[in-house]
């Protein structure tokens, strides 16, 4: 450990801290597009799965941009999908709706200084 210029201890980040943050850096940047807020919040709040269609319905985007966007949430473990013959249906994770939870809390809380 060394002190670092206004005399507090700095020890660096153990592997396991490194390994969280970079999961957690990974879930904001899946969660940092107003368009994939949109799509999970949609998910999280039916109690069936919902295909593409469903959601491109409901959206100002094409059906390939809503595709992009689901394909990074399940990348990061936020929705999943089931296949049912040539349809892919996507449901909310405890994960993605834990991430939907705490973001309502971020927006409830009063900014401080």
């Amino acid at each position: 450990m060394s002190r670092s210029c206004c005399g507090i201890e700095d020890a660096p980040l153990a592997p396991g801290d490194v390994a969280r943050l970079e999961r957690l850096a990974e879930l904001a940047r899946a969660l940092c597009d107003p368009t994939r807020l949109a799509i999970l919040q949609m998910i999280a709040a039916n109690r069936e799965p919902l295909c593409v269609c469903h959601l491109t319905d409901r959206l100002p985007v094409s059906q390939p941009t809503v595709s992009h966007h689901l394909r990074i949430l399940r990348e990061a473990g936020l929705v999943v999908t089931e296949r049912r013959g040539t349809w892919a249906y996507y449901e909310a994770t405890e994960l993605g709706r834990a991430a939907l939870h705490a973001l309502s809390h971020l927006m409830l809380e009063p900014a401080t200084r």
